[in-house]
């Protein structure tokens, strides 16, 4: 094949130019960064981006990330179809990062030294510095839960902050604005495992209270808290929640008595009520409670690209149930982890996005 006259390729509309360029692969637009700042300025602009995300005939794949304790600027990435293992690199953040939430193609790391937290897009490599709420000197501000929010093309934090058990404040971060607002927070929920953050859905950041059983949500809308479901399967032991946005929400429950779980169940609201969608096996139940040991406050789950994944903070395994088989799957822990960590992990959902803006 010739090459293109050089003449002819310098009298191209820009426009025509453009739109070549938007059927590359990804990987070779961002090779052609470094060539001109025409094109180092093209890959972010919105309107390119949009329109090579609408060429493009295959979605980037996503990944679980499992975050052992005192990672070292390292982050393995698991691509669950492929069964493969991956290191990212993160030569350039700042010390001691802490990972505390994931939406969208965003990560959110919490940076105490710094009063901070860092909001970053790995496939971008942009990242932006949010300060912490500011709070009287005489109140030392802790977070009981984190959460991360995709609003395209913006985002939340959703922080819940506790200066004791009868004095709690939501404090939530739009990037629009951006700015902090501060709200009055809902005491019930600090008495839940802080592994298990908010979950949104349809508008509200949900958790689950104590027993008796309950679903509260807080409305990013108007600052206020509700009580959206009161109504629960029989002989819970303990009560998760999952979403994967606005479309489904699922609940994760121990089953069983007097506090002693037995068995996992998932079950999908539907109208206004719970249909049962999934029952863990007798032999993969019998492990998973004993890794947990009946201390419930170390499970957490999350959805991840048509899984709802059940981890123990406990344990470096992951418990995924396949919705669209409904098959329950174990994950093993990452091969290049050393032994001796088999505790204090926590696990993510990361898909690429290069349209999340930080």
């Amino acid at each position: 094949m010739e090459r293109m006259d050089s003449q002819i390729w310098s009298q191209l509309p820009q426009e025509l130019i453009d739109h070549i360029l938007a059927f590359l692969p990804l990987k070779t637009l961002f090779t052609l960064r470094s060539t001109c700042r025409r094109f180092n300025s093209l890959l972010f602009t919105p309107s390119f981006i949009s329109h090579h995300y609408s060429l493009s005939s295959k979605s980037l794949s996503s990944f679980l990330l499992p975050l052992p304790p005192n990672f070292l600027h390292h982050l393995p990435l698991l691509h669950l179809p492929s069964s493969s293992w991956r290191l990212l690199s993160l030569a350039a953040a700042p010390a001691s990062p802490s990972l505390l939430s994931a939406a969208a193609g965003l990560l959110c790391f919490s940076l105490p030294s710094a009063y901070s937290f860092l909001i970053t897009n790995l496939l971008s490599k942009s990242s932006k510095l949010v300060q912490f709420p500011s709070q009287p000197h005489s109140l030392s501000l802790s977070f009981h839960s984190v959460s991360l929010i995709s609003n395209p093309p913006n985002y939340n934090i959703f922080a819940l902050s506790s200066h004791s058990t009868s004095n709690s404040s939501v404090f939530l971060y739009d990037s629009a604005a951006p700015s902090w607002r501060q709200f009055p927070g809902f005491e019930p929920i600090l008495r839940q495992t802080s592994h298990q953050g908010g979950v949104f859905y349809k508008g509200y950041v949900n958790f689950t209270t104590p027993e008796p059983y309950s679903i509260v949500g807080f409305n990013l809308e108007s600052g206020s808290w509700e009580t959206l479901v009161e109504d629960f399967p029989s002989e819970l032991t303990f009560v998760r929640l999952v979403s994967n946005g606005d479309q489904d929400l699922y609940l994760i429950g121990g089953v069983g008595r007097h506090g002693i779980s037995r068995g996992l169940k998932v079950w999908e609201r539907v109208g206004g009520g719970w249909v049962e969608v999934g029952r863990l096996p007798e032999l993969m139940s019998k492990k998973f409670m004993s890794v947990c040991y009946h201390n419930y406050e170390h499970v957490y789950c999350f959805y991840h690209d048509g899984l709802i994944c059940v981890c123990c903070y406990t344990w470096p395994e992951v418990l995924y149930f396949k919705l669209a088989r409904q098959t329950w799957h174990w994950i093993t822990k990452c091969p290049s982890l050393p032994e001796k960590w088999s505790c204090g992990f926590k696990w993510f959902s990361f898909v690429p996005n290069l349209q999340a803006w930080v």
